[in-house]
């Protein structure tokens, strides 16, 4: 019987134990067995908090959603102006291993369970949504700011920039090499100084305000 008070620190090693997998191995060696052996406590601890592997997988999928929603949403708080928390933002999802949630190749594994499993489509569209409004907040924050004048809607700019960034992660995974972490920053940055009339990138002092009639 696992010991009173346990169950947070448990569910979270399993969990963990999960996301892992699921980064190196992918779908293939996702057994509770495994699990067990990842996180390092018995199988029957594992089954006791977790009904079966579909349910430990779809909690460990919806942990990872939270900490990328709860990671991505930092740089709408922190300070500086919308320039610079985008700009913040695109060095953040550029890496292969962004601080603070799964890296890249967990989402990829995800992504290519998804056409078959109506459950993570949903989880998938839940990830694409949270991302977009983040997007959409920061494109607005810098047109009232002055420093955009987008050239389409902020929805079809987080659309496109969501598309572009996720095939720059398969792009970064597939091949590390062709695609190093300050290459996709480049992409990206260009892609979005090209929706959004402004160059990306430059120093603060260098960047112009656009004012009422221009």
């Amino acid at each position: 019987m696992p010991k009173l008070g346990m169950e947070a620190i448990r569910r979270r090693q399993v969990m963990d134990a999960v996301i892992h997998i699921l980064s190196t191995n992918g779908w293939r060696d996702l057994t509770i067995r495994e699990v067990s052996d990842v996180a390092g406590i018995s199988s029957g601890v594992v089954t006791h908090y977790f009904s079966n592997k579909r349910a430990l997988t779809l909690d460990a999928i919806n942990d990872a959603t939270l900490q990328f929603v709860k990671a991505l949403t930092k740089f709408e708080h922190r300070r500086g102006d919308a320039v610079e928390r985008l700009t913040a933002l695109v060095d953040f999802v550029s890496q292969p291993s962004p601080p603070g949630m799964p890296e890249w190749r967990f989402w990829l594994s995800l992504f290519g369970r998804m056409p078959f499993d109506r459950v993570l489509q949903t989880e998938v569209q839940k990830v694409h949504r949270l991302y977009a409004e983040v997007i959409v907040r920061l494109v607005e924050a810098g047109v009232v700011e002055r420093h955009f004048r987008p050239v389409r809607t902020p929805e079809d700019i987080a659309v496109k920039f969501i598309s572009a960034s996720i095939g720059l992660c398969t792009h970064m995974v597939a091949d590390p090499q062709d695609m190093p972490a300050e290459r996709s920053r480049r992409i990206l940055l260009d892609l979005l100084g090209q929706d959004l009339g402004i160059s990306l990138g430059e120093s603060v002092s260098s960047r112009p305000v656009l004012v009422s009639g221009e």
